[in-house]
This record gives C-alpha cells, structure tokens and sequence, in this order.
C-alpha cells in the first residue's frame, strides 16, 4: 500500500541538498548560451560577440569608477587598482605580478565566471575588453595578452597589458581611446 501524501511528514524543500542557487543559475545560463553561440557561429565570432558586450560594460564600468574617484581620466595608479578591484569584486582573485612604465603583468586564480568559463576562452574577451578599453581610454592605447587563461584549462590567468605600442603577437589585442574619453581628455 502505497503511503498517502496526507500521512507523509512535512518536507521543507528550501532544506534538500541541491545544488543550485543564483551562482549555480548565472554559471549555467553564461555557459550555455556561449557554448551555443560557439557552435552555431564559431568561436572567432563567438569572441566578437563577447568582445561587444564587453566594451558596453567596460565603458559602464569605467563611469562608476570616474564618478566614484570624482576624476574625468583616470591615472596610471588608479588604472591597475581599478583592474584589480572590478575583478575581485565579480568573482576573480586577481593581483598584479609586476609592472614597469610599457606593461602591467596580472595574475588571476578564480575566474570571475567560475565553471562557465572552462573550454569557453571567447569568454575570456570580457577581461581583454575590458582592460584594454579602461586602459587605453586612460593612457590612449591599450594591447592585451592573454598568456594563460583558466578557460584554456591552465591552472591561472596570467594577462599582459601593454600600455605603449609594440610589436603584435598573433593573439594580442590593441585598443584605443574612444571617441567620448578623447573628447573629455
């Protein structure tokens, strides 16, 4: 005989060990739309896309630190300090390596994505877009490197940001000053 739902004890869902929550929901929902967009239009467009939702956040995220540090451009010091606090503060554990006058060497251990990430490096452009737009919009030109990266299953991050013009590698990214930072500089 099978037991009715009346003489069962009370169960309290919210209590049942699943594993979702709004990490596990916004992990899930990244990492499927990009391995979608990955198969459907291929990764090198996949990368365009990111690329372009990147810059609009980019450029929103650098008005909130302008506004907040109530500077219109941004200086050298507070360019790698804004980096590292927008990454660490989605998710990242980023830190800087090391830094002269041409580049800034950053370092990373969790990715701001998490496990969407992981075989997604298209996803990867949110962080080179954004860096190189900040940077470049701050010092007029921007190049980034993506040495190593999570997504590629390295065990770190490990990106370069050039603020002086050199010689491109084959994956290295230029960025420069946008129209609206120009005109405020």
């Amino acid at each position: 005989m099978t037991p009715s739902a009346t003489n069962a004890l009370p169960l309290n869902v919210g209590s049942l060990d699943i594993d979702f929550d709004h990490q596990g929901l916004f992990s899930t929902l990244v990492a499927d739309m990009v391995e979608l967009l990955e198969m459907i239009a291929g990764v090198e467009d996949a990368c365009a896309y990111v690329s372009s939702i990147a810059a609009r956040l980019g450029s929103n995220i650098e008005k909130q630190y302008k506004a907040a540090l109530g500077v219109q451009n941004l200086g050298r010091n507070q360019l790698t300090d804004i980096l590292v606090d927008l990454n660490n503060r989605a998710g990242g554990a980023f830190s800087v390596i090391e830094q002269d006058d041409d580049r800034v060497v950053f370092g990373n251990c969790a990715c701001p994505l998490g496990n969407a990430a992981t075989n997604h490096p298209s996803l990867c452009m949110l962080t080179s877009n954004i860096f190189g737009r900040i940077a470049a919009n701050a010092v007029g030109y921007a190049a980034v490197d993506l040495e190593q990266t999570i997504a590629r299953g390295d065990g770190a991050c490990r990106v370069i940001l050039h603020l002086k013009r050199m010689e491109l590698g084959p994956d290295t990214r230029e960025y420069f000053r946008d129209d609206a930072s120009a005109a405020s500089a």
